[in-house]
């Protein structure tokens, strides 16, 4: 493209309505100032590295291929410090006059987010139809209000950062216009610098690429704070990492972030294109709701918070092909945190909600099991996994079927199995749920220990009896203890044993046996006394 620079070294330019300038350049040191109401027209490249300063409803009007704000360059608006004013509007606009469409734009901010310094622009205008693309190694900063007219803006991996020392504001965005944060993991941010509880639902208006919009709104009750925003296709197991889940999610995982850690209260509102929806996902989308990465796992919510609704996050008419969610946060959000949407029969959910297991010895040669759900979503069968306490990692031993119609219950349901097991020491049991489509939920772990016979003759006694203990191959601690709970007598005991026990009074005692070196309650047996001899 053919472009003239033109050098201008006034101190003052204090309006140019009728100037048609093809190309600027404003040296280090120079202050070029546009009145308020007044318009400039740049028809070729900018190169700022000075003082572009403009009053309010002042327009410079755009139509060059790139503007680049140096390290020196400032934008300042009409008030006594430069930036506590409304300022200008930099309209960007493709259709340049003179050289027809020059197709997007390239803006170098000049900003950076992590030290808070260089230029920033008091107004900005999205004008083009193809999009204004931020160029590397700079954000870009717009001091009062962000316009889209029409196209969106890039962020290529850098960041926007609306508002100083408060959110600003940002119109004219839809689903045809707003900030394109990108489709990959990493990428750039939307900066919405210090919303407190004054400022209401502050929007966010993303998406991942121009036919993708999914904006995010946040309500924040606490101490003002800077919050940022971005969203990337696909969801991942671990939000950034693992497995792609294509069919229970929306395609979308939505990056939140804030600067401070509170506990204030945080109300987010999600909202996507229907289009992008996962099949088993929409054939559910009345259950769906906004689920948070947290514990290394994708959080179940049932029931869902908010019903979904149609996409009001717009600045045009309500959107009949998107669908919001809002989820409330009462003790607030971390300083970095993902979100996406599932439903509550295809979502991030356990199989199986467990609500008891125990297992105990039954006799000699099983083990007996006993568990049970407070629901069951999309279940198949549960698998009875068991470690014996010489073995490293548990292994399947047996299978049960779900109970629940089609794998899904709202009741509970109680399960029973008896494990054949002779092992002479420990063994650890857990039971592993399994869904139709792959996903698992566990029980927690119970150990059985080897199998323990006890005998006590006579019984009931008159104040003396013998002890005979079997099968147990460690060393055993056997308590005597009465109904108030107090331990009356201790004995050791270590292998195969017969205690002889004497001087008891009338009533009736308990004789616990704990494993002596864990220390975990093995048995108990009910000794009755009768009387004194």
């Amino acid at each position: 493209m053919r472009s003239t620079l033109i050098t201008i070294s006034l101190l003052i330019l204090a309006a140019l309505p009728l100037a048609a300038q093809q190309g600027v350049y404003i040296a280090p040191g120079t202050r070029v100032q546009i009145a308020p109401g007044e318009t400039m027209g740049i028809y070729g490249n900018m190169v700022n590295n000075g003082v572009l300063g403009s009053g309010d409803k002042a327009v410079v009007q755009f139509y060059g291929k790139t503007w680049n704000n140096g390290n020196g360059a400032t934008l300042p608006d009409e008030s006594v410090s430069g930036f506590n004013g409304k300022g200008g509007i930099f309209r960007f606009s493709g259709n340049n006059p003179l050289y027809g469409n020059l197709g997007a734009q390239q803006l170098y901010g000049g900003y950076s987010v992590v030290t808070h310094t260089g230029a920033t622009f008091p107004n900005l205008e999205v004008n083009n139809r193809l999009g204004i693309l931020l160029s590397d190694l700079s954000d870009l900063k717009v001091r009062n209000n962000l316009n889209f007219s029409t196209g969106h803006l890039f962020l290529n991996g850098w960041n926007l950062v609306v508002g100083d020392g408060n959110p600003g504001t940002i119109t004219g965005y839809s689903e045809q216009s707003f900030v394109v944060t990108g489709t990959t993991i990493a990428g750039g941010f939307l900066y919405r610098e210090q919303i407190g509880g004054a400022s209401g639902k502050v929007v966010f208006p993303i998406g991942t690429s121009p036919a993708t919009y999914a904006p995010a709104a946040v309500e924040f009750a606490g101490t003002a704070d800077d919050f940022r925003a971005r969203v990337f296709d696909s969801v991942y197991q671990f939000a950034i990492s693992g497995l792609v889940n294509k069919l229970d999610f929306t395609n979308k995982t939505w990056n939140v972030a804030r600067g401070k850690n509170s506990n204030a209260e945080t109300k987010l509102t999600l909202q996507h294109m229907d289009a992008d929806e996962g099949r088993d996902y929409s054939a559910f989308r009345a259950t769906s709701y906004v689920t948070r990465f947290l514990n290394n796992t994708w959080d179940y919510l049932d029931p869902p918070e908010s019903l979904p609704m149609p996409g009001n996050l717009t600045t045009t008419n309500t959107l009949k092909n998107a669908t919001m969610h809002f989820r409330l946060f009462r003790d607030g959000l971390s300083n970095n945190e993902y979100f996406t949407k599932a439903s509550v029969l295809y979502g991030p959910y356990a199989p199986a909600a467990f609500i008891y297991f125990n297992a105990w010895r039954l006799s000699e040669n099983f083990a007996q099991l006993e568990w049970s759900v407070s629901r069951e979503l999309n279940n198949d069968h549960f698998e009875i996994e068991r470690r014996f306490d010489k073995d490293t990692g548990f292994t399947k031993v047996g299978e049960m079927p779900s109970q629940a119609p089609n794998g899904n219950s709202n009741i509970r349901l109680d399960y029973r199995y008896p494990d054949p097991n002779s092992y002479d020491g420990w063994t650890y049991y857990r039971i592993k749920a399994v869904s139709k489509n792959g996903r698992v939920s566990y029980s927690e772990i119970k150990a059985v220990p080897p199998f323990l016979r006890v005998d006590v003759w006579p019984n009931p006694n008159k104040g003396q009896f013998q002890v005979r203990i079997r099968g147990e191959r460690t060393e055993l601690i056997m308590q005597i203890v009465n109904t108030a709970g107090q331990v009356l007598n201790q004995y050791m005991v270590k292998g195969e044993a017969t205690i002889r026990v004497t001087g008891l009074a009338k009533g009736t005692y308990i004789l616990a046996f704990f494993d002596q070196t864990t220390n975990r309650l093995m048995r108990t047996h009910k000794v009755i006394v009768i009387d004194r001899p």
